[in-house]
């Protein structure tokens, strides 16, 4: 597939690409709801040298969590992050479950974090739909209407174009390539492996 040759050549080297523990994974995923990835990166190893295991997490003061989460913001999050580790304490024994309906039970995991961690960290071809890949997909496959009326359709298609196997790579490669090509303002559209077929291409896709 076009999408998974060009992640192959593009990929950007993250630190949570290099493990599959389903806690690092959460973090991860957690410090990148509303946060740059550049912003993130020091953060994400400070928090886990800090808290290495989601047993430390949950045995630490709130207080001291939403200390090393500064300066990220949108201060719910490591409140929610300590919850959901003393939450998988308490009814798993310390391990994170793979099963979606017990992901989605936590306060703080919704249907795109529940989809990053069984993909990321139980290699599950599970779909994902963020920002970016929303506007990847509305604007190749779909191409009218507004994206965010069409969440449902799109998570459709984002589980529906998952290669056998490949979820891990084809949703790091989406992500990869809303945030590097398929841009919010001013994407590259030349530089596009799917322009022959992009619904939006050659037109503008921000409508001007």
């Amino acid at each position: 597939m076009r999408l998974l040759k060009w992640y192959k050549q593009h990929g950007r080297d993250l630190p949570w690409r290099k493990t599959s523990d389903p806690y690092k994974i959460l973090v991860s995923e957690v410090m990148l709801q509303q946060t740059q990835v550049d912003r993130v990166i020091p953060k994400y190893h400070e928090f886990l040298e800090r808290f290495p295991t989601l047993t430390h997490l949950a045995e630490a003061p709130v207080e001291e969590v939403r200390k090393t989460w500064y300066p990220l913001g949108y201060n719910i999050r490591p409140h929610r992050l300590h919850s959901i580790a003393r939450e998988t304490i308490a009814r798993y024994g310390g391990a994170l479950p793979r099963e979606p309906e017990a992901l989605l039970s936590f306060k703080g995991i919704g249907r795109y974090t529940a989809g990053a961690i069984r993909a990321f960290a139980f290699n599950e071809d599970a779909p994902i739909l963020d920002t970016n890949v929303m506007r990847v997909l509305h604007r190749v496959f779909v191409g009218e209407g507004d994206p965010k009326t069409q969440k449902n359709k799109l998570w459709a298609l984002s589980e529906a174009l998952i290669p056998k196997g490949k979820g891990y790579d084809f949703n790091q490669a989406l992500m990869d390539f809303g945030a590097m090509v398929c841009t919010a303002r001013n994407p590259y559209c030349l530089l596009c492996p799917m322009k022959d077929f992009c619904r939006t291409y050659p037109s503008d896709p921000n409508g001007g």
